[in-house]
């Protein structure tokens, strides 16, 4: 048992079987399978070299440095860099002196630093940058058709329509069931009988007020002027942020008690699959996930998940289909 555990409170289960809640799921449109339809097609988008001009769009290879009165700017130079033209990556200036050039071509530019750049060698003066462009290509993405399906593995475009809505429906339920179930922990932990850590709380909802006058002051807007403009006082947020803690505490509280009476647990296989799984869906390195993840953090929240889903199979669920909205 980890030193948290230790310093838990002592709890008794209150109800937590047979709990109602009403689990509500996204209505799926014809509207929504046909974007998710076109969607699949520019998944499968191609990029062909060009020697047609550069335009918006366009995917160029490029090197790039700058020179101030003839000498080359310190750590100006890129080489061999890939942007998609419109995407934002490049100063504005750089993109728009490439519209309109081909590959192979090298050329300049001027470009005048504003007056209170962050170098300050470099506020207020006119540079010189050169572009060489490698390459320009153009996206081809294939049309929505029957072809189109076939290549995909599926017997015909209808099938592939069908194949998307039960996709896209099983993600719609599976949200309906995320939210029940943390409703349902919620309620558990509302059940419990213990006594909480008033200091630690405190401490939280302090935390808290720190942290939201930090991200208001990086805005230069002050506590009272949010107050104002949100039409509440700084008291109430902190009570707002103390409910929440303490409401955040008891459903931990509950999970953990659940799983211990209902024998709820996960095994290394499960906790090593659920770093691969993280690693794939974040595009991430599985060692960067594990410095930040550590196993038991990781393992409490699948026995968490595992309680929600005990529990959605324990309640007494009414599912609703919410308005549509478009």
């Amino acid at each position: 048992m980890s030193n948290n555990a230790k310093n838990l409170p002592e709890v008794k289960l209150g109800q937590y079987k047979g709990l109602a809640v009403t689990r509500h799921v996204r209505p799926l449109s014809e509207k929504t399978i046909d974007q998710e339809m076109v969607h699949q097609t520019r998944m499968r988008s191609v990029y062909h070299n060009s020697t047609a001009p550069a335009k918006r769009g366009s995917r160029v290879l490029l090197d790039f440095v700058g020179f101030m009165d003839g000498e080359e700017i310190p750590d100006s130079r890129m080489e061999k860099v890939m942007v998609v033209l419109g995407d934002g990556k490049l100063m504005p200036a750089a993109e728009d002196a490439i519209y309109g050039h081909t590959a192979g071509e090298t050329f300049r530019f001027d470009f005048t630093y504003p007056e209170q750049f962050r170098v300050e060698e470099l506020s207020g003066k006119t540079a010189q940058f050169e572009i060489k462009l490698h390459s320009v290509a153009e996206k081809t993405t294939p049309e929505l058709n029957e072809e189109f399906a076939r290549a995909q593995g599926y017997a015909d475009l209808a099938a592939m329509r069908e194949a998307v809505r039960a996709k896209k429906r099983k993600i719609h339920e599976d949200a309906a069931d995320r939210a029940a179930g943390q409703e349902l922990l919620a309620k558990a932990g509302a059940n419990l009988t213990v006594d909480l850590p008033e200091a630690m709380l405190d401490r939280t909802a302090d935390n808290e007020m720190r942290m939201l006058e930090q991200r208001l002051s990086r805005s230069n807007i002050t506590l009272d002027k949010h107050c104002k403009n949100s039409h509440t006082t700084a008291a109430a947020l902190r009570a707002g942020y103390r409910d929440a803690a303490e409401r955040n505490l008891r459903s931990m509280l509950a999970s953990r008690s659940i799983a211990e009476a209902e024998n709820i647990t996960v095994s290394t296989l499960e906790v090593n699959n659920e770093y691969r799984r993280l690693s794939q869906l974040q595009d991430t390195p599985e060692a960067d996930i594990r410095r930040v993840l550590s196993p038991d953090t990781l393992a409490a929240a699948l026995v968490a998940q595992k309680v929600q889903r005990f529990l959605l199979d324990n309640a007494d669920i009414t599912t609703v289909m919410d308005p549509e909205k478009e």
